[in-house]
């Protein structure tokens, strides 16, 4: 009887900690542009510059949805880049939700759909690099 670990998922479990190191990143960033992400509610608009508008768009008690407008960034038919993104206060992650659904993802397709999710994450994150780098030098 075989008790190792199959490689597939073996990968599967290295591409999950992957995406949750992404999460737990964008958390850190979204905390470092906003401060104390809980003191924000529905409604409230922080913009940080002309080009990029953040909007919350609900707030609980343990999530935070938020759209960012990037009026530099324009994409598919000629419009600014939005972002949809969800801040889960208990576990201090923060996700670009996708524009389909995640249950939409088969059982054999869940290391795929993960690898794209890790994928979004990453361009969110530098995506809020950018942001931060652009808010710190308009200060200095």
């Amino acid at each position: 009887m075989n008790t190792g670990d199959s490689p597939a998922l073996s990968l599967r479990v290295a591409a999950f900690g992957q995406l949750m190191d992404a999460y737990e990143q964008n958390y850190i960033l979204l905390r470092r542009l906003f401060g104390d992400l809980r003191r924000l509610q529905t409604g409230d608009e922080c913009p940080w510059n002309a080009a990029v508008m953040p909007k919350v768009i609900t707030s609980s008690r343990y999530t935070l949805d938020m759209q960012f407008t990037d009026h530099s960034i324009f994409g598919h038919k000629q419009r600014p880049l939005q972002l949809k993104v969800r801040i889960y206060h208990d576990a201090r992650t923060a996700e670009l939700l996708e524009p389909t659904r995640r249950d939409q993802c088969l059982q054999a397709e869940v290391s795929l759909c993960t690898e794209k999710q890790f994928r979004r994450n990453t361009l969110l994150q530098k995506w809020l690099i950018q942001q931060l780098d652009s808010l710190l030098n308009t200060q200095n």
